[in-house]
């Protein structure tokens, strides 16, 4: 895909995100969480949607900002970039929910949200691999001919 084209997705995408984290869902009086791994723990031992709601959304909902930003940029992106890029996006948004009230702040979002977009960037290095490899294979047979 063309970098305009998936730059305006992560965009999109992005706000879709701040939406949907700063907007819907309003808290309920759940106290907000400052112990690393406490709500991890607790959704994993509980099981049933609290963990996959918590656990796997918060991964899969950061999958994109690991995957889109080095399919985007021509120079190589490192994968501290993208962390820090996943990271402070994370970071924002929960001391957001934190100064509104509107949802409840939770480290163990920040840690989620984070491997996602480490699984993102892995994902977007095969991408990039594969797309070599094809490139190479095509090189090699238009020359060949």
């Amino acid at each position: 895909m063309r970098p305009r084209l998936l730059a305006t997705i992560l965009v999109g995408y992005v706000a879709f995100i701040l939406d949907l984290a700063l907007v819907h869902f309003q808290a309920t009086n759940a106290p907000s969480n400052f112990v690393p791994f406490r709500s991890m723990i607790r959704d994993w031992s509980t099981g049933g949607w609290p963990f996959i709601i918590n656990f796997v959304g918060n991964v899969v909902a950061f999958l994109p900002m690991g995957l889109l930003p080095p399919l985007i940029r021509t120079r190589p992106m490192k994968l501290w970039q993208v962390l820090v890029f996943s990271f402070g996006l994370s970071l924002f948004i929960e001391c957001s929910q934190f100064l509104s009230g509107r949802r409840v702040p939770d480290v163990d979002d920040l840690i989620l949200n984070t491997l996602g977009g480490y699984l993102g960037f892995v994902l977007s290095q095969r991408i990039k691999r594969s797309s070599r490899a094809a490139n190479t294979a095509g090189d090699s047979e238009t020359h060949s001919t």
